[in-house]
């Protein structure tokens, strides 16, 4: 073990190394999400622009007719189960069957189901769609609606609920990329590609739609990801294998309680 001396505190230099290391994506995606939200505000034309594109005078955004864009949007929906279950599954398993459940790393459900909860729910569902007031595409005058344009990041008043900075969908199509982060090394890339193709997809659906501009869906990806690294930073790196076995074997005492307790009430 390495030892370092830092103002009086020892520092095992082993451990931060990795600590660092996992600081750059937070540290790039932030960056990343600042310039891109800055250059998006400077140049409004892109976002009426590239929904302009979808749209047609008299007939509005046509790709809602889209049978096969409506099925790929109900796709989207379904998926979002998958990541609310892939973190839920494992420790209600763990506590409903302490015994039988084993060789979880527990600090990976967690890892999924915090991202989860800080990011598309808290953050986008919760905090910017309810209270940004950012109109929707087909909702602004410049595209058969009643509604002005207004740039990214800036309140508004021209939604009162479920608006579309930023979107929703395109959170949680990004957050896939957590899977790819839990991947093992030769299947990662891989993994992070086809997050990818998903990510796109369903975010310019979003798009084609007329539900949301391009600053929303760019933007929703860069805020979800900083999430998701900060939660892998949290659980996957500070958090020692040592702490989430202990973790485990507390969920494992919390589930044989309960079990028991269930008993002697029968």
């Amino acid at each position: 073990m390495t030892i370092a001396e830092d103002g009086g505190h020892r520092i095992d230099l082993a451990k931060t190394g990795p600590r660092r290391a996992a600081g750059r994506p937070v540290l790039v995606t932030l960056l990343a999400t600042l310039v891109v939200s800055v250059l998006l505000y400077a140049m409004p034309a892109v976002d009426t622009g590239v929904t302009a594109l979808f749209y047609q005078t008299g007939r509005g955004f046509a790709a809602e007719e889209s049978g096969w864009l409506l099925v790929l949007r109900e796709a989207g929906r379904a998926a979002t189960w998958v990541l609310a279950l892939a973190p839920l599954v494992p420790i209600l398993l763990k506590i409903a069957s302490p015994d039988r459940v084993q060789g979880v790393d527990i600090r990976r459900p967690l890892f999924l189901g915090a991202s989860l909860l800080a990011g598309p729910l808290l953050l986008v569902n919760l905090i910017l769609k309810q209270h940004w007031g950012r109109a929707r595409p087909n909702h602004v005058d410049l595209f058969g609606g009643s509604a002005h344009f207004t740039p990214p990041w800036i309140p508004a008043d021209q939604c009162a609920a479920n608006c579309s900075f930023v979107s929703g969908e395109a959170s949680t199509a990004v957050l896939f990329m957590a899977f790819a982060v839990l991947a093992p090394g030769r299947w990662r890339l891989p993994a992070i590609l086809a997050a990818a193709v998903w990510t796109v997809a369903i975010s310019l659906n979003r798009v084609a739609f007329g539900a949301h501009f391009l600053s929303d869906v760019v933007i929703a990806w860069g805020l979800t990801l900083l999430v998701m690294f900060v939660m892998r930073d949290l659980f996957l790196v500070r958090m020692s294998p040592d702490q989430g076995r202990a973790l485990d074997a507390t969920l494992a005492r919390f589930g044989r309680a309960v079990a028991a307790r269930f008993r002697a009430d029968r």
